[in-house]
């Protein structure tokens, strides 16, 4: 997430909190559907990674809607998944 707050805002200037809002839990239940899959596909999956990076996006353009601050809490980054690479 590199974005800064004038970048986000730009972004998302054209859509409104409630379309930000039925983004963001398209993107999660995405999101959802392919960790159902299992783990590691999930991780490979393109559009896995395509749908977390955008629900980062939209996650600190709501935050800097609501306080003005667009930093990446790190409740917002979801769930870690570590895998071991030999």
């Amino acid at each position: 997430m590199n974005a800064t707050a004038e970048q986000l805002k730009t972004m998302y200037l054209d859509d409104t909190t409630a379309e930000l809002e039925a983004q963001l839990a398209s993107f999660e239940a995405t999101i959802k559907e392919m960790r159902s899959y299992g783990r590691a596909w999930a991780l490979d999956s393109r559009q896995m990674r395509v749908a977390e990076h955008n629900s980062s996006y939209i996650r600190a353009e709501l935050r800097r809607r609501k306080t003005g601050d667009s930093r990446v809490q790190s409740s917002q980054v979801g769930e870690a998944v570590y895998r071991d690479v030999k």
